[in-house]
């Protein structure tokens, strides 16, 4: 099949405040051009608005109508981030008649992982027909929730664009792909036909928290505050006791399964210290449940930028650290790559999903196709 231009859109359950936008040309298998990628940050009433939606949903639960708000913050953040994928596009130099897909992932608010005798729930925001009909361009949607109504985590989604990425450097079983968001998540391929991917565990979702409840900031800027606290060890070693970190994957996480209430009571810096460590520890116990205990991780998302956090995960998982640059790929632009990615395959009817990913019970087409 013949490689053709997609544009692919994230953004993170960490809120930043920005919109994740990149370029690629694919055929859904391979990586032809990397195009270009930019961070595009949300105005402030659409930021503010999105925070008031995550408070809504996590009071609604899935239980009873879905909050009012939830209408209100679909519009605004797919016109913002309609608007993205044209600058973007435009700026490069092209024009929307050249893109064959984007692929709107949306603003997740609330995900449940399956429990034994009930399906997984997801929400994510974005209007999908909307966004078509601004952009006169195909446009691939939630692509969760058919994995979730199969039985399926949902979640994660990245493997098979971490997949093509590590096929493309030639890295395989030794090496594996950690994406530090809000939530942590891995990829591992034996470089035939076994990937297994996972959620670790938190990421940058509580230590954000944490710093935001102090009056600190939107996070713990160059792992400063992490950097100059003391771990409280007997703290960090009950913490790691969670059940989710030695349960089988496949396995997800909501954003807020692990809270900055871990580290109640503690000063900005112990606290940040501890959450940090606590990031780091459960990576390491995702690295004994692999098939393989991989010897080195190629890290991307925002946690790569916080040298604390590289630096804990290099000493408590016991593994060498590189940054997703390293390899020739944008560390920052990854997740963003891989809506565009799963939009062509998507597009293509081939499978986002897979058994050893999210537990689907087979490979799983997803995704709606609006246009």
């Amino acid at each position: 099949m013949e490689p053709i231009w997609a544009v692919g859109l994230m953004t993170g359950t960490v809120l930043d405040g920005n919109i994740d936008v990149a370029l690629i040309k694919t055929d859904g298998e391979r990586i032809d051009d990397f195009g270009t990628y930019r961070l595009m940050p949300y105005p402030q009433s659409i930021r503010s608005l999105l925070e008031e939606t995550l408070t809504a949903a996590r009071a609604w639960n899935f239980v009873g109508p879905e909050p009012a708000i939830f209408r209100k913050a679909e519009e605004a953040l797919t016109r913002a981030q309609s608007a993205a994928v044209k600058e973007l596009v435009e700026g490069y130099g092209m024009t929307m008649a050249d893109i064959g897909v984007v692929g709107f992932h949306g603003q997740t608010v609330l995900h449940r992982a399956p429990q034994v005798g009930r399906l997984g729930q997801t929400r994510q925001l974005g209007d999908g027909e909307l966004m078509h009909s601004l952009l006169s361009t195909k446009v691939a949607y939630d692509f969760r929730s058919a994995d979730m109504r199969a039985g399926g985590q949902g979640a994660p989604l990245a493997a098979a664009y971490h997949t093509a990425l590590m096929r493309s450097a030639g890295a395989s079983g030794e090496v594996a792909v950690l994406n530090l968001g809000g939530v942590a998540n891995i990829t591992w391929w034996d470089g035939a036909d076994n990937v297994v991917a996972f959620d670790t565990g938190p990421a940058n979702a509580p230590l954000n928290d944490f710093i935001k409840s102090k009056g600190l900031g939107d996070m713990d800027r160059d792992g400063a505050l992490g950097r100059a606290g003391t771990v409280d060890e007997a703290r960090l070693a009950k913490l790691l006791q969670h059940p989710y970190l030695t349960k089988p994957y496949p396995k997800s996480l909501d954003r807020f399964d692990f809270g900055a209430a871990m580290a109640d009571g503690l000063n900005a810096e112990d606290g940040a210290a501890l959450l940090t460590a606590f990031t780091a520890g459960a990576v390491g116990k995702a690295l004994d449940l692999l098939p393989t205990r991989p010897r080195k991780l190629v890290v991307s998302g925002g946690g790569r930028h916080n040298p604390t956090m590289m630096a804990m995960l290099a000493s408590r998982a016991g593994v060498e650290v590189v940054q997703a640059e390293s390899l020739g790929w944008s560390g920052d632009a990854v997740e963003a790559e891989c809506f565009a990615f799963l939009a062509v395959r998507v597009l293509r009817g081939m499978p986002i999903s897979f058994p050893s990913t999210t537990g689907a019970p087979q490979p799983m087409r997803g995704g709606k196709l609006a246009g």
